[in-house]
């Protein structure tokens, strides 16, 4: 009887597993199509950034071709400008890309990517990068041979030379000095400071580099490290006279491969170190494409140094004599047979924009006088004129590349604020003097030779670092990417 009853109760249980199984198996089939939705979704979400991400690298391809064609031709034009209906192709897609150059050298390259293609974009992303000149001034005096800085001067900004430098009593110099092959020499209560707070000058490292020795007179004070380095080869002695500190005091680190007499926080005598590199004058080409508004002597002609008149700097002069008081554009004066008595007059001018002066004949920039501006402006100007071989060019005259005497001015505005006023540019090949007290400047002073004399100020600015002319390397200093 009790056997009979279990079995009847087991008949009756007997469809609960089915009913379990089934259950349990359509909660797995449940979660297996939610797995395998989600598994899609991310598939397309990583699928969605990796194409985003494509257009992307195609967009910037459009940037990379157009640095390309630019390096080989700045007058070139794009042969996929945007808005029209022209593509350049990229191994992922299609691209559009055009260019915009300014003023001062620099060129605006606006890409556009699309992905797969244009007629079918799935996706477009669109960047734009600014190329500026490579920077070509980066020192406030700059000589390709010795140097004399005289007396009294405030110099805010590094000193280059690739001979020897003399810098006499009283100086002030904010930053470092750097003779490349020669001693440098500095004379009675100098100093080379790291901070000019009346100028603003600051953060500088005001180290003294030689080739060869450093020789310091009493008063002398400098903030940085110094370093006497030899050639290599020689053998250091630290009781030699030659590639030796001497005199003064240095706040920093002194070494020398010969003696050190100075007082200095940390002598390390009789060791050997590398020179510093001969630097060469940055190179000018002139180029008629750098300057889409150009007013040239002659006028005649294609306009540059093959192209001269014998009355260029003459009648430039004419012109200047009338427009004095509102000088700005760029202008190139191409003399024939250029001497001192062919100079270009800048005497008294005052500025209403941006004035660049490209020629082969000398300059003069007169006797006591201020060139101011309404605006902030820059004012390069750039002679090739060299002087013949046996002519002299000092602070009393004589055959000068870029002359100016007694108190002349560039009027630098707030002398801690370095946006306004003018910031200037001279740059020759040949020779350079400038004389007597008053005379100051904001921006950087680059010659084959020079002879600075009785307190000429100058700070640097690096609103001249980038000229045009000097070196046809871009590169690139922002980059965005744009809402399309």
């Amino acid at each position: 009887m009790m056997t009979s009853l279990m079995r009847r109760l087991h008949r009756d249980e007997s469809g609960y597993a089915l009913v379990v199984a089934i259950l349990l198996l359509s909660i797995m089939m449940v979660s297996l199509v939610v797995a395998l939705d989600a598994g899609s979704s991310a598939f397309r979400e990583s699928e969605y950034g990796v194409r985003w991400a494509r257009t992307l690298t195609i967009a910037e391809a459009g940037i990379d071709d157009a640095i390309v064609t630019l390096g080989q031709d700045r007058a070139a034009t794009s042969p996929c400008p945007s808005g029209g209906g022209a593509t350049c192709s990229d191994d992922d897609g299609e691209y559009q890309v055009d260019w915009t150059s300014a003023a001062d050298g620099s060129v605006t390259i606006t890409s556009t990517g699309y992905y797969p293609t244009l007629a079918g974009a799935q996706f477009d992303r669109q960047i734009q990068v600014l190329l500026e000149p490579i920077p070509s001034f980066n020192y406030a005096i700059f000589s390709q041979n010795d140097l004399e800085v005289k007396n009294n001067e405030v110099v805010n900004g590094s000193i280059y030379s690739s001979g020897s430098v003399l810098i006499k009593n009283n100086t002030v110099v904010c930053g470092s000095v750097v003779s490349a092959s020669g001693t440098v020499t500095i004379e009675l209560n100098t100093t080379i400071v790291k901070e000019n707070a009346a100028t603003g000058c600051q953060d500088e490292e005001a180290n003294v580099w030689a080739g060869g020795s450093i020789a310091a007179d009493n008063g002398v004070i400098i903030n940085g490290n110094a370093m006497a380095s030899a050639p290599s080869g020689t053998v250091c002695d630290a009781t030699s006279d030659d590639y030796s500190i001497t005199g003064g005091t240095v706040v920093g680190q002194a070494t020398a491969c010969g003696k050190i007499t100075s007082v200095a926080t940390d002598p390390q005598a009789g060791v050997g170190s590398t020179p510093p590199a001969v630097q060469t004058m940055p190179g000018f080409t002139f180029s008629n494409n750098n300057y889409p508004s150009l007013t040239c002597y002659p006028s005649t002609g294609t306009c540059g140094p093959a192209n001269t008149s014998a009355t260029a700097y003459s009648d430039f002069n004419t012109y200047k004599s009338v427009n004095v008081n509102a000088m700005a554009g760029n202008f190139a004066i191409w003399q024939t047979s250029p001497t001192k008595d062919t100079a270009i007059d800048l005497e008294d001018i005052y500025l209403t924009g941006d004035l660049t002066i490209i020629t082969n004949a000398p300059i003069d920039f007169g006797n006591t006088g201020t060139i101011s501006s309404s605006v902030p402006a820059e004012l390069v100007v750039i002679s090739t004129y060299v002087p013949p071989d046996g002519t002299s060019c000092t602070t009393n005259g004589g055959d000068c590349s870029i002359y100016s005497q007694n108190a002349i001015v560039f009027d630098n505005g707030d002398d801690t604020d370095l946006t306004d006023g003018i910031a200037g540019l001279l740059y020759t090949t040949g020779k350079m003097s400038i004389k007597n007290q008053g005379s100051a400047a904001d921006g950087a002073i680059y010659a084959g030779s020079m002879d600075i004399k009785n307190g000429y100020n100058i700070t640097y600015n690096s609103r001249i670092a980038r000229v045009l002319g000097f070196g046809a390397g871009l590169e690139p200093t922002l980059w965005q990417e744009l809402t399309t």
